[in-house]
């Protein structure tokens, strides 16, 4: 028998107010080091709590998906600074009722969890599985192998 696998990672990219987010903090924690320098010593502890504050904010942004397609069981993990790893969607294939080119509208009482890059050209797929609408970034193999059982 045949196995059928394919695996692929998909970086996340933070989007525009992220990045502004994470230009202005780090632009005021130099401000304020410098202030602190050459002003006012009491804007040290604003310059320490800004860059505190950012080191672990910046950190939480650094993840990527895992995507893990082997004989009709498709999982995904995030991955998370590159060290840490937490299974977020499991779904067999007999589960999956439609699996559409696009962002799909959710349907009333589904739930929408969004495993994509967060790219704004990035090609995107709905996976619609057991009350859930799942959006991904697949691999054109795996693309492949789901128009097998899921033609328009």
């Amino acid at each position: 028998m045949k196995d059928v696998v394919f695996e692929w990672y998909i970086p996340y990219v933070p989007d525009k107010k992220k990045q502004l987010l994470k230009a202005v903090m780090i632009s005021a924690t130099v401000v304020s080091f410098f202030d602190a320098l050459f002003f006012a010593a009491a804007m040290l502890f604003v310059a320490v709590a800004l860059a505190v504050t950012g080191f672990f904010l910046f950190r939480s942004w650094r993840y990527e998906y895992e995507y893990v397609y082997v004989n009709g069981e498709f999982d995904i993990s995030k991955i998370i600074r590159k060290c840490r790893r937490k299974d977020v969607y499991h779904v067999d294939r007999p589960d999956i009722t439609s699996f559409l080119q696009g962002r799909v509208p959710q349907k009333e009482g589904k739930r929408v969890k969004d495993f994509t890059s967060g790219r704004p050209n990035a090609e995107v797929y709905t996976i619609c599985a057991k009350g859930e609408v799942v959006y991904i970034e697949p691999s054109d193999e795996f693309v492949e192998e789901m128009k097998k059982y899921y033609r328009k």
